[in-house]
């Protein structure tokens, strides 16, 4: 039996890794890549405290979820920047996480599904990590990704194992 070093081992585990980080990047049609972008363009919004664009991708959605630091749905855009702007003076950290991520896109409309998680702390309050699923619908009819409907439930404990 031919012995194989720790060393050895460890690389082609990377190459292996490196490999399907490949394949699954490669797996994703142009369409999907671009809706990734703004997807996380928009999450990353929302942990820059981005107001801007986040009231761009963002008004007009609908959604439920764990949330309700401000009225939902949201279809005026000044309203939405109100709601927004009052939500972040509220939080001394908000950051969003992604764990998973899964995007399709089917004609003019895109969907990205997965688990994410929220570090928070609101002021004069404990920082915490909440785990969420989300699916986030987005819609692509003016040439940009826009958001359309949104869903977030909070993992109980029994999908965290």
């Amino acid at each position: 039996m031919k012995r194989y070093s720790v060393l050895t081992i460890a690389t082609l585990m990377l190459l292996c890794i490196a490999h399907l980080s490949v394949a699954q990047e490669t797996a994703l049609t142009a369409e999907e890549i671009g809706l990734r972008d703004a997807h996380r363009k928009y999450l990353k919004a929302w942990s820059d405290h981005d107001i801007d664009t986040i009231v761009e991708m963002g008004t007009g959605s609908v959604g439920f979820g764990h949330s309700t630091a401000f009225p939902r749905p949201v279809r005026e855009k000044e309203k939405f920047r109100a709601g927004v702007t009052k939500f972040y003076e509220m939080m001394d950290v908000f950051k969003v996480n992604i764990i998973t991520e899964n995007y399709r896109v089917v004609g003019g409309t895109g969907m990205a599904w997965g688990h994410l998680s929220y570090i928070t702390k609101q002021k004069d309050g404990p920082q915490r990590e909440v785990y969420q699923r989300y699916t986030h619908i987005f819609s692509n009819a003016t040439g940009k990704w826009m958001l359309a409907m949104y869903h977030r439930s909070i993992m109980t404990s029994e999908d965290l194992q």
